[in-house]
């Protein structure tokens, strides 16, 4: 139902519209009167009115000016002039402020009525455009933490970005952190589950515990926080906007508040969730370019030493004599997750992140005091990362091995001359990355066809994300935005589709029970495939079979 006012100063036109509305049925609509503008005021004072219908020229205040004060207080409002004035003046203010229509009081009854269906018509459209924008936002705002963690957790792996870029995206996902600045990095662990608790339980104590440290911590320093794991948060903090420029006296005070702050921290912990948590807090400011590195060198601390234990605050610099004499197995484990990072480089075509790691790895191999063993060390590493990577795909490794000679993968000379070694393993990665870019630019169309074939072929079998993925010989994430931007829609969506598909087919061209559809499109049991049909259909099968056959 709408609200409509007339609006005249003369009863006989107020009192004709009137009876012509209310005659009107079809039109959903509350028809009110006002016989002045200031009486239309004090309607529009206590009504929300959805169109107008309004004289133009009133003693008082006309009908521009009542314009004006709707588009104040109802900017939505449709406002329909109907006047005696065929005046081109008149018509060109009523458009000027945001008039709907211009009519003139000789027209029709059917004029009328048809330019009260176009406001009608217009508030739908808009409400509906509203609506979508609603719900867009809506959306929007529920991605956020997904795109926030996202992104973080990408520069926690390596990814390198300009202050411009990190910038931007701080600005596009709402993180409340200055790209500017450096940051002091928290990380923060749930030391021990109680074996009732499931999944979902310590999801939703992570959180609180999660919460309850952004609430102390925010009271005097600006920080933005992640899972990174079920039970392990990181924290990245800097003064509170417009002090970070006070110099470094204003940073170390906010160390020394956060350090403070975790005991408090523990003990709400402990007294609402029945929690016992631990944290390491790093001792210096970290660049945004140095995040990776800083984060993966933190987190280790929880494995050696004091950080095994439970209820610790600890900084990354703290070391008893154990911990000095371990310190060297921290160092090599750090070293091989440093190696790692190149297999994760090369199944995601991240080139610069790999040449910027393969830099700073090999330099080794120029030092004349690093000893030979640890050089040794580092080719083997890198070998298996190469040959690891080429022998998931075939094709790979026939590309390769046209350029280059493999058996150095398998022996080094015995004249090892690191400068070379160096340089052969830098044009492996180079062709490594010439193939995946030829694929990228060449077959991605033929890899979605191939796909969904294969999910045809093979619908009641295995078809994850990773099973498709290898299927094609690609990385799973990186096999799931090819397909997205592919496509679309997201590869599970596709899945979904194909499988209701066949699922109404078969419900409505074969005999075969619920339970045997379940089976023939890989579900465990009938019971998970009527919860799916459902949700995708809003009856159940065996609703839907009824209703078709029926119709």
């Amino acid at each position: 139902m709408y609200r409509l006012l007339i609006v005249d100063d003369l009863p006989i036109i107020v009192d004709g519209l009137l009876e012509l509305l209310e005659q009107t049925v079809h039109l959903p609509l509350h028809v009110m009167k006002a016989y002045s503008g200031e009486e239309a005021l004090e309607v529009l004072k206590n009504n929300k009115i959805d169109i107008v219908i309004s004289d133009i020229k009133m003693p008082g205040v006309g009908g521009i000016e009542l314009l004006q004060k709707i588009q104040e207080q109802w900017p939505s409002c449709k406002v329909i002039f109907l006047t005696g004035y065929n005046d081109f003046s008149y018509a060109r203010s009523a458009i000027t402020y945001g008039g709907f229509e211009y009519i003139l009081k000789v027209e029709s009854d059917e004029k009328i009525i048809e330019s009260v269906e176009r406001a009608i018509a217009k508030i739908e459209e808009e409400q509906d455009q509203q609506q979508i924008i609603a719900r867009a936002h809506k959306k929007m705002r529920q991605a956020l933490p997904s795109l926030q963690k996202e992104y973080m957790w990408g520069l926690f792996q390596g990814k390198q970005t300009t202050e411009s870029q990190l910038r931007q995206v701080f600005h596009e996902v709402d993180i409340p952190l200055d790209a500017e600045k450096p940051v002091y990095m928290l990380l923060g662990r749930v030391d021990a589950w109680k074996e009732i608790f499931t999944t979902p339980d310590k999801a939703l104590l992570t959180y609180a515990y999660q919460n309850i440290t952004d609430e102390y911590l925010s009271e005097h320093v600006r920080c933005f926080s992640f899972v990174y794991d079920l039970s392990r948060i990181v924290w990245l903090i800097q003064p509170q906007e417009g002090m970070a420029a006070a110099g470094s006296s204003e940073w170390s005070k906010d160390y020394q508040y956060t350090r403070g702050i975790l005991e408090c921290v523990q003990e709400t912990c402990k007294k609402l969730l029945g929690l016992s948590v631990s944290f390491v807090i790093g001792t210096e400011q970290t660049s945004w370019s140095h995040v990776s590195d800083r984060f993966h060198s933190i987190k280790y601390c929880f494995v050696y030493g004091h950080g095994l234990s439970s209820e610790v605050i600890l900084n990354d610099t703290e070391m008893d004599g154990n911990e000095t004499r371990e310190a060297g197995s921290r160092q090599d484990f750090f070293y091989h997750t440093r190696v790692q990072f190149l297999m994760t480089c090369l199944e995601n075509n991240h080139k610069e992140q790999f040449y910027k790691q393969y830099a700073e790895l090999t330099a080794i191999w120029n030092d004349p005091l690093t000893p030979y063993e640890r050089k040794t060390e580092l080719y083997h590493s890198l070998s298996a990362v190469f040959l690891s990577y080429i022998n998931k795909n075939q094709a790979v490794r026939d590309y390769v091995n046209t350029l280059i000679d493999l058996d150095h993968l398998f022996k080094p000379n015995d004249n090892i001359c690191w400068p070379d070694l160096t340089q052969y393993f830098y044009e492996m990665a180079a062709c490594i990355f010439d193939w995946n870019d030829s694929c990228r630019t060449e077959l991605p169309a033929e890899v979605i066809q191939k796909v969904h074939r294969y999910i045809e072929e093979n619908i009641a079998d295995d078809i994850s994300l990773n099973a498709l993925a290898d299927y094609v010989g690609l990385n799973p994430s990186y096999f799931s935005r090819l397909y997205k931007q592919m496509t679309g829609i997201g590869l599970s969506k596709y899945v979904n589709d194909y499988r209701n598909l066949i699922a109404k087919e078969m419900l409505l061209n074969t005999s075969m029970k619920v339970n045997e559809i379940a089976a023939a499109l890989g579900y465990n049991s009938a019971l998970a495939f009527i919860r799916f049909f459902k949700k995708q259909n809003e009856m159940t099968p065996q609703e839907y079979r009824m209703v078709r056959s029926s119709s």
